[in-house]
């Protein structure tokens, strides 16, 4: 696509009309919603607030957060600390010598396919310290197939901070990110040895983290400074065969199987009615939290959107709803 066709086409997006928008926010409240904000071309046209939801009030982000470690990744390839398919036992020298993990790329980790025992569910990981979680065995050879869960990513994380000699994978990301953003992420939780629960455990106001998903949005571009290479950004949204919807840390609207579904559960009961819906566009990037915490990403529409709510509620709230409402004005049953 022509650059001359591309702005053509940027032109002809509108932002979402305000009714469409307090539909989505009404219905987002009606199952729990606390926050919403949206960001049309990076201007805020539409914010809202509910059952404890304040502009001020950083809240519990949960998987959300796991899309901050792929954002480090491609950080740390440009800074060249890494290759993305290069083997994380370059890096964890103690994996050396076992037959399967010694095969591991930070791609793998990034991508759940790392065939790793996957870890505890709901953040529960954090009772353990990074070199423990590194120690746990392998269930699977790399690259076989797709397991959620914390480990991969806290794996990966002591992998590039290992790299950093001396500063810290959260000193890093604040560095190269949220300090050039002008974003405050709290890290509420914690493993056993005062690391960030990179998997689940960052808080953000809705505000800052729209303002991360606007850029994410611009492939790095912030206040007019490129703070991470544009082509980069590309790499977040590659699905692998084993997930197709799941790029490096972010879920993406890739079209999955119905052994997709059946083999990974988070597709069946968080996104698939998202996934199946020919409307919502296939370029969007999607940071998913328990609780129903969300970041859309749509560079088509340049649209980015927060829904966020309590962790353990909203558990009726459905993506395709509440998206069709936004996009289309309408309920997504409706034509």
């Amino acid at each position: 696509m022509t650059s001359a066709l591309l702005l053509a086409l940027t032109l002809l997006q509108t932002a979402p009309e305000s009714a469409a928008m307090e539909t989505a926010w009404d219905y987002s409240k009606s199952h729990g919603g606390q926050t919403m904000v949206v960001l049309y071309n990076g201007k805020r046209v539409f914010e809202r607030y509910a059952s404890g939801g304040s502009a001020r009030q950083p809240q519990m982000l949960a998987s959300g957060s796991k899309s901050f470690v792929g954002i480090a990744a491609i950080a740390a390839v440009e800074d060249g600390l890494i290759r993305l398919d290069d083997r994380a036992c370059e890096s964890l020298t103690e994996w050396k010598r076992d037959a399967q993990k010694s095969k591991i790329t930070y791609r793998h980790l990034l991508t759940m396919t790392s065939g790793l025992d996957p870890g505890l569910p709901l953040g529960r990981d954090r009772i353990y310290t990074w070199k423990q979680i590194i120690e746990r065995p392998s269930k699977s050879a790399p690259g076989k197939s797709f397991e959620y869960g914390s480990t991969h990513l806290i794996v990966f994380a002591e992998a590039l901070q290992r790299k950093l000699k001396g500063e810290t994978f959260e000193a890093y990301l604040e560095r190269r990110v949220f300090r050039p953003l002008g974003v405050k992420v709290e890290w509420q939780l914690r493993n056993a040895d005062g690391n960030p629960q990179v998997a689940g455990g960052a808080a953000m106001t809705a505000r800052d983290w729209a303002t991360f998903g606007e850029w994410v949005r611009l492939k790095g571009k912030h206040g007019g400074k490129q703070i991470i290479r544009a082509s980069l950004f590309d790499e977040l949204a590659k699905g692998t065969p084993q997930n197709p919807a799941y790029g490096l840390t972010w879920w993406l609207v890739k079209p999955v199987t119905d052994q997709h579904k059946r083999d990974i559960p988070l597709i069946r009961t968080e996104l698939s009615s998202l996934l199946e819906q020919s409307w919502v566009p296939k370029d969007a990037l999607i940071a998913a939290g328990l609780g129903k915490q969300r970041l859309y990403v749509i560079r088509s529409r340049n649209l980015v959107v927060v829904r966020q709510g309590p962790l353990f509620g909203g558990n009726r709230f459905d993506d395709a709803e509440f998206m069709s409402r936004l996009l289309r004005s309408k309920p997504a049953s409706a034509r």
